[in-house]
Parts: structure tokens; C-alpha cells; sequence
């Protein structure tokens, strides 16, 4: 029997006995004002009690619209992705206004509405006004289907989503999923991996809230890469995997743009190892390497404008792993367009960076665009992990 299930009722006592840590008190005076949780006109609720949920700071204008001020979880002003989530409840038929405006952010995310919370579509074009790039305003319009309706920045993908991939994974043969170790706030953060190899890789996702591409890009590849194809399982039985889906379980719970539960940026923490989520993937890291096994790779899954690569510098001769990987991946994918980034500064200390400089090794940011088509992204993913385990294997 697996252990899913077991480590699942760990993890939720790890939640109810994990202490929170005590903020800062001259953090707590430097942070942002608190979003709302609701508010109200004389006909229409907006709410963001649910997870991924952000409603900003809500006024209810004098025509009924409302205008949303969406402001970042802390100081110093972060990453400019203002993530909004919410709920619209009120009578069928009911048309609901909305303006966002953004407090150190701009209008990266187009907006999606859903009906059930589960399937999503964006607002149409006629619907949506102000949203040029980098647009510090936006406005739309959207008509109540039914008694209530979600809309938010991206499709939203919470941790009950990740609770049934990772089932998924747990019920592959040769892949245990266990518990990593608690959040900050106690959530869990899971590991699925393989049994021990000589060599191993290191995937992780979600270390930012609102990148749901990533996610959907990540789901995809790491499905291919453990299903019972020829070459999957050739892969797998050279290769010891370790991924984490689910980085940032804290940031996703609370709607954050960017950070986790403190006020630091999870992947500004590869080197300074601030945080209970990556303190514990390295743990595991070099649980393996002093037990005398060897970290080949490293790919960390992401979401910006539009869809790329960032990989170490490239080097000619002999070519270096990413260029090789993504001119194979670029040869069966001429309608998908993407773009390899070779990283010129190595300082800022990402996931990326940290493994490539301390280790020597291939590490990747696999960057999937905001409002690229979803099919298309799914497609490429397929082709990205099959070139991939290719390249490992050949090298």
C-alpha cells in the first residue's frame, strides 16, 4: 500500500502543531494595509475567502461598480505581478464592474471567469479595457451566470489540485510521494521521488503564487516523464527524480503575488536558505550527496511575459546541455515559439543561479508565457521533457 494517504494525515498534524514565526515588529509597521475579505454593493458580494484568493483594498462606487486596489503582500515593493482572485455573488443576469488598480504592480494578468471555479475563460476583449503592458489600471465587465462566479488573474489552481496530481504520481510504481517537511505556516510541502540512483535530478514548481502556466506546463512534462513510454522508463532507471510540485504552499493560501508566509521572496532564498521549504530541499540534496550520490540537473518551473529559458551561459565546445536540449526541442516545434536565455548575471541568488554555481550543473528556469494558449503549452511540453531525458541519456 502507498504511503499517500498516510503522509497526508502527517502533514495535516504537522499543520495544527506548527507555530507560525513571530513577525517582526518593525516589519509588521512597514507592511502593506491588510485586502479585504469582502465587500458589497446593494446587489452583488465580492469575496476572496478561499485559497489563492486577493481582493485588494474594495470600494464600492457610487454606480455599484467597485474599484479594487491591488497592493503587494509586504515591503520593499516586489515583483510587479498583482494577483487578484474573488468570488462575485448576486442574482443571475446581474452585470458586475470592476476596476483594478495597481499599488507598485501593473496589469499582467488578463482576466478569467469561471462559473464553478474549475473551468475558466477570459473575458473577452469587448469586455476589458486599459490593459496595455505595464498599465497601472484596468477595467471589465462580466454578467453573473449563475448564483456566483470566480474571477481572477489566472486559471486558479490550488492545493487540492496538486493533492490529486500528486495521488496521481504516488500511484506510478516505482514513485513514493512523502512529506518534505512543513511550511512556514505548517502546510505541507511534498516530495515525489524515485528510488535511489547514482545520479539524480532535482524538479521543483510554484515557488510564486499566481504562475499557474508553470504549473500547467509542469504538470504535463513531469507526466510524460513518469509514464510507461520506452523512453521514460529508460530515463528513470538511470536517474534517481525528486520533485516538489508545490513549493510555496503558504504564498498560494494567502493570494499572494509573490512571497511565501514572510516577507522574502522564495526564489531570492537559494544561498541565503532563509526559509523552512528550501532549507529542507537541501536537506534532502545533501542527504544524497554525502551518502555518495551525484546531482545532475535541476529545472524550476515558472510563468513570465512569454515563453523562454533561462540556463547557465552557453559554452561551444562541447555544446553546453541546454543549447543541445533546446535545439532538438526547437526542431519539432517550429509553430511554438520561445526563446533561449543565457544568463549573463549569475548573482541574484534564484534556484538557477545557486545550482549552477556551487554545483557546475545544468539548471534551467523553464518560463512559460502569461497568456499563451493552453493547448500549445501543454503540446510543447511533451516535446520539451521527451528531447530532454534524450539529452541526459546521451550525455
Amino acid at each position: 500500500m502507498k504511503r499517500f494517504i498516510f503522509v497526508l494525515l502527517c502533514s495535516v498534524l504537522a499543520t495544527a502543531c506548527a507555530s507560525s514565526v513571530a513577525p517582526d515588529p518593525a516589519e509588521a509597521v512597514a507592511a502593506w494595509p491588510v485586502p479585504d475579505t469582502h465587500c458589497a454593493s446593494d446587489s452583488v458580494l465580492l469575496d476572496a475567502q478561499f485559497e489563492t484568493g486577493n481582493l485588494g483594498l474594495c470600494t464600492v462606487e457610487a454606480d455599484g461598480s467597485f474599484t479594487l486596489k491591488l497592493v503587494p503582500e509586504d515591503r520593499p515593493p516586489i515583483n510587479p505581478s498583482a494577483w487578484y482572485a474573488f468570488r462575485a455573488s448576486g442574482e443571475a443576469g446581474e452585470t458586475v464592474r470592476v476596476t483594478l488598480t495597481m499599488d507598485h504592480g501593473y496589469a499582467r494578468y488578463w482576466p478569467k471567469i469561471s462559473d464553478d471555479g474549475k473551468n475558466w475563460a477570459r473575458i473577452p476583449e469587448d469586455f476589458v479595457s486599459g490593459r496595455e503592458r505595464r498599465s497601472k489600471e484596468m477595467s471589465f465587465r462580466f454578467k453573473l451566470q449563475s448564483a456566483q462566479t470566480w474571477v481572477a488573474g489566472q486559471e486558479i489552481i490550488d492545493s487540492e489540485t496538486y493533492d490529486r496530481w500528486l495521488e496521481d504520481l504516488d500511484a506510478v510504481e516505482d514513485v513514493d510521494v512523502s512529506l518534505l517537511a512543513p511550511s512556514q505556516e505548517g502546510r505541507p510541502v511534498f516530495i515525489a521521488q524515485t528510488p535511489d540512483k547514482p545520479e539524480f535530478i532535482l524538479m521543483i514548481g510554484r515557488q510564486h503564487p499566481p504562475e499557474v502556466t508553470g504549473a500547467i506546463g509542469m504538470k504535463v512534462f513531469l507526466d510524460t516523464v513518469f509514464s510507461n513510454s520506452e523512453l521514460a522508463l529508460r530515463f528513470r532507471e538511470r536517474f534517481k527524480l525528486g520533485v516538489v510540485p508545490l513549493m510555496n504552499p503558504d504564498g498560494l493560501a494567502n493570494g499572494h503575488w509573490r512571497h511565501s508566509a514572510g516577507d522574502k521572496d522564495m526564489n531570492r532564498d537559494w544561498g541565503p536558505f532563509d526559509l523552512p521549504e528550501t532549507q529542507a530541499v537541501m536537506r534532502w540534496i545533501e542527504d544524497l550527496e554525502e551518502s555518495g550520490h551525484e546531482l545532475k540537473l535541476v529545472m524550476d518551473f515558472h510563468s513570465t511575459w512569454e515563453d523562454l529559458f533561462y540556463t547557465p551561459p552557453i559554452v561551444e565546445e562541447p555544446l553546453d546541455f541546454s543549447s543541445a536540449w533546446l535545439a532538438a526541442s526547437r526542431e519539432r516545434l517550429p509553430g511554438f515559439p520561445f526563446k533561449h536565455v543565457p544568463s549573463t548575471n549569475l548573482k541574484q541568488p534564484n534556484a538557477k543561479n545557486y545550482f549552477y554555481r556551487s554545483r557546475g550543473i545544468p539548471a534551467v528556469t523553464y518560463e512559460c508565457g502569461d497568456e499563451t494558449d493552453r493547448e500549445a503549452i501543454r503540446d510543447a511540453a511533451v516535446v520539451f521533457a521527451e528531447e530532454l531525458m534524450r539529452e541526459m541519456l546521451a550525455r
